[in-house]
């Protein structure tokens, strides 16, 4: 340690021991992790750099795990929760689904439901716009999905393809080659 910097915070009396019945009921592995860094330096007096070394962590996240210990205690390092989740949701889920719940019958009943009018209405609800994207991915959460009518051309003449797939030669299956094309 540089002679410069403060001596670190004692951690309480009985801390190690704490630490230790923590880390037998510890369930996830980032949680044995988070306790053992905090172990080290109560029961060892390691230094951070011996610690991240020894735990994989980096020597800051050590500091800063060391740091929070001394403010929450064992909160934050048994139960954190992961960072998924939606955190930039405008509606609810239960929201979304009462917005789409006014399409449903229209849905039944085999209407063509444009996202275009989906959009515009969702945006009338929220106060601002949003992409198309956003509406597509509201729809999925919910379960629904997009069913587009098989594309064909207005003008076809089933007639005239039958007679087109009759009259047309069949491939022998073989690719032309230069061998081929010499004989």
């Amino acid at each position: 340690m540089c002679c410069d910097m403060r001596p670190p915070k004692a951690f309480p009396e009985g801390t190690a021991k704490h630490l230790e019945r923590l880390l037998r009921n510890a369930r996830k592995p980032d949680e044995r992790t988070r306790i053992q860094a905090v172990l080290m330096r109560a029961a060892f007096s390691l230094t951070p750099a011996q610690i991240a070394t020894a735990t994989g962590l980096s020597i800051n996240s050590v500091r800063i795990l060391h740091s929070r210990f001394l403010r929450q205690g064992d909160a934050c390092l048994v139960g954190r929760p992961g960072r998924g989740g939606r955190r930039h949701g405008l509606l609810s889920i239960e929201q979304q689904q009462d917005f789409l719940a006014r399409y449903k019958d229209d849905a039944a009943k085999g209407l063509v439901l444009s996202v275009g009018q989906l959009k515009d209405d969702y945006e009338r609800l929220i106060g601002h716009a949003v992409s198309q994207a956003s509406i597509y991915r509201m729809m999925e959460r919910i379960g629904w999905r997009k069913v587009v009518p098989r594309p064909y051309h207005p003008k076809k003449k089933p007639d005239s393809e039958e007679a087109f797939k009759k009259s047309m030669r069949k491939s022998s299956g073989r690719k032309n080659s230069a061998k081929d094309a010499r004989r």
